[in-house]
């Protein structure tokens, strides 16, 4: 029975890293899954996590959820973006996940960030679509930023065993 709860476990963290790149999937949910299933299934009692990796893993989970919108508001502002375009862009990346997913994450900010700019803004095409694509690469850091940090969880979570 052990042995199916650690494959349990081991597929809760595989799917959590699955979720960055699907964002129907809830990463950070899965991976506290795995987490609370070792706490309080498979570990001894008395015997689970330390206070400190909980404490840990609250502060790495909080810095997950700011991931795609930090990110994504540094790129659009990077790539010519204007404050405006940034808060586009947040909303884009919170609206997407409900209303177009998965690639609503995708799609929606870049509409969003090169409407306000060419409309709000007047920005000709160019810095419009420039700072949309900023979006885009913003995008992608934070799938790298989130993969940096659920490998980090991850890792701390076997070593706190």
């Amino acid at each position: 029975m052990e042995i199916f709860l650690w494959i349990i476990v081991v597929a809760l963290f595989a799917l959590s890293i699955a979720g960055i790149f699907m964002p129907v999937l809830p990463d950070t949910i899965l991976l506290w899954g795995g987490f609370l299933l070792y706490h309080f299934v498979i570990a001894e009692p008395g015997a689970g996590l330390p206070a400190s990796f909980w404490w840990g893993m609250a502060v790495l989970s909080i810095l997950l959820y700011g991931a795609d919108l930090l990110t994504n508001m540094y790129f659009v502002k990077k790539y010519g973006g204007s404050k405006w375009s940034s808060v586009a862009a947040a909303v884009g990346i919170f609206l997407g996940i409900f209303l177009f997913p998965p690639f609503g994450m995708l799609i929606l900010p870049f509409v969003l960030v090169v409407l306000v700019e060419l409309l709000a803004q007047k920005q000709p095409i160019e810095k419009a679509v420039k700072a949309g694509f900023g979006s885009l690469i913003g995008f992608l850091g934070s799938a790298v930023v989130k993969v940096v940090l659920q490998v980090t969880m991850i890792i701390w979570f076997f070593i706190a065993l």
